[in-house]
């Protein structure tokens, strides 16, 4: 693990903040879900279908989220 000193000197690990792979993947599945739904409902314009947009939300702000690690580019 690296280690790095802070302005005030102290000790801290790198890895504290670490990029979790199984949330990554659902955030994933979570937006493919919406896409295919979304692609389905511009076909057959059937409202039920247009709920697909709250996984895709859903997912696409997970993927903003700490636990995909935005801060680690």
């Amino acid at each position: 693990m690296a280690e790095y000193r802070t302005a005030e000197g102290h000790s801290a690990t790198a890895a504290a903040r670490s990029i979790s792979v199984p949330y990554i993947v659902l955030a994933a599945v979570l937006c493919g879900v919406g896409l295919f739904g979304m692609a389905f409902w511009l076909v057959t314009f059937n409202w039920l279908d247009f709920a697909s947009l709250i996984p895709l939300v859903l997912g696409a702000v997970m993927l903003f989220g700490r636990g995909s690690g935005p801060d680690h580019a």
